[in-house]
């Protein structure tokens, strides 16, 4: 195949990630006319490549069914276009080493939560590296099925590259179903978005619940301020300024829009697969400590170690 689609400009897009958000934005693309292909990254005992149809709901444009080109990384020796890093960042650097052993030729997006997620990708010798915010929640209902919903348009902006790259990136993934647009000042969104996810991805688990827990119990919602109260103050040390009331709305404006729906990591906790808390709660945990001076983030770091806690009782209750 060419690494563009016959009747556009756009390049071919690789997905690495077979996760809910993976599978959404290989959807929405097809939907649009890109040429993409979905790529698992687990070791498999053989490399395959197959056709598999996969359905989308959307919580703005109703229900889609696509067929999709699904490969195993293992089957891939050139990678030429667009790469787009959606799997969880704890397989970053598996992952990392597998594309260092092959033919890449383009750029790659960092599609992932977490600080520093971008660290081990800038060894590779790529186009131009791009680092993604995700606003959208997305839960896997079926190996085949997939429920997707954006709250606002996802953020890419710059690790390493050009600004025209960005650009022609941004629209080469862009669809109304998942939109994205360029931005400036990524760094601010980086730490917003992990700010948000600290809260989300310990409340909603431990309490067993939905993302929309926060927009209709005001006793959760102070503790989510809590914690982005904690985290706020390392941002600032760090030379970020974010303010509470914006992320505070921001919080609220997820919740809302993600009522019913799962968050990432309480999907990974009763399906017995490893969490992002490493990248999350724990990172800023460990960015508090190294500070000068620290910073107290006693209650993020806390709830974090929690999640570990409960992942750990329930794969020994399994």
């Amino acid at each position: 195949m060419s690494a563009l689609h016959p009747s556009n400009e756009h390049p071919r897009v690789y997905i690495l990630g077979g996760g809910a958000v993976g599978m959404a934005l290989a959807v929405s693309l097809s939907l649009a006319g890109r040429e993409v292909c979905l790529v698992r990254t687990r070791k498999q005992a053989a490399p395959t490549s197959e056709w598999q149809i996969v359905t989308l709901t959307d919580g703005h444009e109703g229900r889609h069914e696509v067929k999709l080109r699904v490969m195993s990384l293992d089957a891939l020796e050139v990678l030429e276009g667009l790469i787009v890093v959606a799997a969880k960042a704890h397989s970053n650097t598996a992952i990392a080493d597998a594309l260092g052993a092959k033919q890449v030729r383009g750029k790659i997006v960092i599609m992932q939560n977490g600080l520093g997620v971008e660290a081990v990708w800038t060894s590779l010798n790529v186009e131009a590296i791009y680092r993604c915010v995700l606003y959208g929640t997305g839960q896997k209902t079926s190996e085949e099925e997939v429920l997707f919903r954006f709250v606002a348009s996802s953020p890419i902006g710059l690790v390493r590259g050009t600004a025209t790259g960005l650009e022609e990136t941004v629209a080469a993934l862009h669809t109304r179903i998942f939109p994205f647009h360029v931005e400036s000042k990524i760094l601010e969104q980086i730490w917003s978005k992990t700010i948000l996810n600290a809260v989300f991805n310990s409340i909603c688990p431990l309490l067993e619940t939905d993302n929309g827990v926060f927009a209709r119990d005001a006793q959760v919602l102070e503790m989510g301020r809590q914690i982005v109260g904690e985290c706020l103050v390392l941002a600032r040390c760090c030379g970020v300024g974010l303010t509470e009331a914006a992320l505070m709305e921001r919080l609220l404006a997820i919740s809302q829009g993600s009522k019913g729906v799962l968050i990432s990591t309480l999907q990974d906790l009763r399906c017995g697969r490893q969490t992002e808390m490493q990248h999350l709660n724990l990172e800023l945990a460990r960015l508090a400590e190294t500070a000068q001076p620290p910073v107290d983030l006693g209650r993020t770091a806390l709830l974090g170690r929690l999640v570990l806690a409960k992942a750990r009782v329930m794969e020994s209750e399994r």
